[in-house]
Order: C-alpha cells, then sequence, then structure tokens
C-alpha cells in the first residue's frame, strides 16, 4: 500500500501565512480579521523582510523569558498536510510559497518556513494580531 504524505511527515508545523505586496491595508486587516476570528487571540504577525507584505503565524500561547527580556512563542503544532489544506482554502496566502511547500510536503519535508532574513533584509518584529487591528499602521 502507497503511503501518503499525511502518513510520513511529522506532526510538528506550526500554522503560518505570507501574503505578498499589501496594496489595500483595509483588505488586509479584513484578511486578519478572518485569521483571528478562525484562529483565536494567539495569532501573531510581522512586516515581511520586503516591507510590502506581512507573516501571520499561528501559536498555542507565549511566555516572557526574564533571562532574554523577549516574549517567546509556545508553538501550536498542526499536522502539516491540514496546514496545506488550510493555507489552500485561505485567500490572500503567498500561491507561491503555497506551491513550494506542496511539494515538500509530497517530499516529506516540514512546510511553513518563515524567513526572518531574506535577500540581506530583515522583517519586522511580532506582535499580537490583535494589535495590529487597533492600529494598522504600527508595523
Amino acid at each position: 500500500m502507497e503511503k501518503r504524505a499525511i502518513d510520513v511527515v511529522s506532526n510538528d508545523t506550526t500554522l503560518t501565512f505570507d501574503v505578498d505586496d499589501v496594496e489595500n491595508l483595509d483588505d488586509f486587516c479584513s484578511f486578519v480579521k478572518g485569521i483571528v476570528k478562525e484562529h483565536g487571540n494567539n495569532v501573531w504577525i510581522r512586516k515581511s523582510s520586503s516591507g510590502e507584505g506581512f507573516h501571520l503565524k499561528v501559536v498555542e500561547g507565549t511566555r516572557y523569558d526574564v533571562e532574554s527580556g523577549e516574549i517567546i512563542f509556545i508553538e501550536k503544532k498542526m499536522n502539516p498536510a491540514k496546514i496545506i489544506e488550510i493555507r489552500s482554502n485561505t485567500d490572500g496566502e503567498c500561491r507561491g510559497r503555497l506551491k513550494g511547500d506542496t511539494a515538500r510536503l509530497n517530499a516529506g519535508m516540514n512546510v511553513g518556513r518563515l524567513f526572518h532574513v531574506k535577500t540581506n533584509k530583515v522583517c519586522g518584529q511580532w506582535i499580537p494580531a490583535t494589535s495590529f487591528l487597533d492600529n494598522p499602521t504600527s508595523i
């Protein structure tokens, strides 16, 4: 019997979204509201390295690391095939990234990577999506 990708990939992937070239902030805020409505208040957002798009990440929660002074994500792990299904049914998700992640899933590799640095440009800081929605020009 042939194994499907869902059978061979480990259950260790965080749900992330990548939205490129945001031209209309109101439309994008509607997108973010939909993600928060669907996945709860533990959605975080940052500006992508291009400065034109955004990354979103769904987490289980957060904790404060006293030593580093940073907020640490408590990752919400999901089945990678389910993540691809969710992202495939989400208008606004980067289709190029989705295509690449689908190929990685079929090859038994991890999906959903977001780069902090890309072409020598650095992404913005993560903030709660609810804070972004209160003030969309904050990032």
